[in-house]
């Protein structure tokens, strides 16, 4: 973690908020650091995992103030953390993703970031399912959608976005590109084609690398027999009729 999350890191997302004149008993890196921890711990329950986490950051940073006792005064402190510190933790983390690996990252001048989508099943509490919904069917469980950009070159986490079990894969990776670099390159599988999506690829002065399905028709300008064309450059052209009230617009 002290890889990421280095001291600067931690001064960028303090600064997002005004200075305190008193320091809160729990600051934003013992807050942090006590939350990471939680999701690797063992216990039975919550207030267990709470307890180990919070002993780890103790012995961790001896020379520090120890942070709150109670998981409930975690727990408020937690939903008291402004997002904009969270969103600049993140930034921090990815510039550092960003400055270690940049050697193994690109090819050919493009820097490759996957990006899929998959369905995950939630608990059966009764919050998530009146946030959540259900699935396809009356008696499956709740289910939530996450979209997620992969950095290639080291295999780590990018940004996400999540969403209910229906959410449109296509929107999540389109609110993403601003959070990639410069040069980036998308690399993602037919569920991604489509006239718009790429459009906002290229505005945001991204490239993309789309699987297509056998359903879709390339274009060549010569002649050559399907059998014997090996590479060159083709189009792909994707038509759909859209309805303003008065006649049909066909865009592709």
């Amino acid at each position: 973690m002290r890889q990421f999350l280095t001291p600067q890191v931690w001064k960028q997302a303090r600064q997002t908020v005004p200075h305190r004149r008193r320091q809160p008993r729990w600051d934003l890196q013992p807050l942090i650091l006590v939350l990471l921890a939680m999701t690797w711990t063992a216990g039975d329950s919550e207030s267990e995992r709470f307890e180990a986490a919070r002993g780890f950051y103790a012995m961790s940073y001896e020379g520090r103030k120890r942070p709150g006792k109670t998981l409930q005064g975690f727990q408020k402190a937690l939903a008291r953390l402004p997002v904009r510190q969270l969103w600049a933790l993140a930034q921090g983390v990815r510039d550092e993703i960003e400055r270690r690996y940049n050697e193994c990252r690109e090819i050919d001048g493009h820097k490759p970031y996957g990006c899929d989508g998959s369905r995950v099943e939630c608990a059966r509490v009764g919050e998530l399912e009146a946030r959540l919904g259900k699935g396809s069917k009356e008696t499956a469980a709740p289910t939530a959608w996450v979209t997620a950009f992969v950095h290639l070159g080291s295999g780590l986490l990018w940004s996400w976005r999540i969403g209910k079990g229906d959410a449109d894969e296509r929107l999540h990776l389109r609110q993403m590109l601003a959070l990639l670099p410069a040069r980036a390159l998308v690399v993602a599988d037919a569920a991604y084609l489509g006239y718009e999506l790429a459009c906002a690829i290229l505005r945001h002065d991204r490239s993309f690398l789309l699987r297509l399905s056998s359903k879709n028709r390339l274009y060549a300008k010569d002649n050559t027999p399907l059998e014997e064309w090996q590479e060159g450059l083709v189009y792909y052209l994707n038509f759909h009729l859209k309805f303003d009230g008065r006649f049909y617009k066909m865009s592709g």
